[in-house]
């Protein structure tokens, strides 16, 4: 005699259809919400990490291109403003722009942060991101407030900070100090070649935001911000931050 099945049973089956419940689809969707909720953040930190070692990586080329420009030329490349002008004035001379017109560096982008949008890429300005003023950081002068200059005025030798200039400076007439073209200059391992300021948001070690600073040696040392702005906390110009002021 034949069995007959009862409608939509198949042998061995549970008697469910194919497909998913209403509920089931509202559990994946969910899933899948707070899977993207969590990967946004990731992908947005993963982006700004890229960008801060691009700019490391920017700046140790610059390090590098600078140290052979100075040992061809005999000096860093100019880029000062006499201290009677006005010290948001268009500093003289080509400063780290003259490594790419020289041919130290082969890309001109190496000279702008990815994190910097202070100007367009049409715009001159667009390549100063570790020659601009910063008027964030801690400076007895307007114009230690430029991150990259080539004489930071310190005139007696005997000053611990002396060779921790780019280039020297002397007293002429004993007005102000000036820079002075010196072949045999060789600053100390420590001084601060630049600066960049702009991953101050993103790159972070706890409530802190850093600085990226290159040394002459050719190392990029992460220093707090708060060491950078404020002298009761550090040096008190931020030029003067050493190896040690890093995290």
């Amino acid at each position: 005699m034949t069995t007959r099945m009862a409608p939509g049973l198949q042998p061995g089956g549970s008697g469910r259809h194919g497909g998913f419940t209403l509920t089931e689809l509202l559990v994946v969707i969910g899933i899948a919400i707070l899977l993207l909720g969590l990967m946004i953040p990731t992908g947005s930190a993963l982006r700004e990490g890229n960008r801060a070692m691009t700019c490391k990586s920017q700046l140790m080329r610059i390090g590098q291109a600078l140290r052979v420009y100075c040992a061809d030329e005999g000096g860093a490349p100019p880029y000062y403003i006499d201290a009677g002008e006005d010290t948001n004035a268009d500093p003289h001379g080509p400063g780290l722009m003259a490594l790419y017109e020289l041919g130290y560096m082969s890309r001109r982008e190496s000279l702008h942060c990815p994190r910097d949008a202070y100007a367009g890429p049409d715009s001159p300005e667009y390549f100063l991101s570790y020659m601009r003023k910063d008027d964030d950081i801690a400076a007895a002068t307007e114009l230690n407030k430029y991150s990259y200059l080539n004489s930071r005025g310190v005139t007696d030798p005997s000053d611990p900070y002396y060779r921790r200039q780019l280039q020297p400076a002397a007293d002429v007439g004993g007005t102000s100090p000036v820079p002075v073209i010196n072949p045999d200059w060789r600053p100390a391992d420590n001084t601060v070649v630049t600066w960049c300021p702009f991953h101050t948001e993103h790159l972070r070690v706890g409530d802190t935001g850093q600085y990226q600073v290159l040394f002459w040696d050719g190392s990029v040392v992460r220093i707090p911000m708060d060491v950078m702005a404020d002298s009761s906390l550090g040096p008190a110009e931020a030029w003067q931050v050493s190896h040690e002021d890093g995290m």
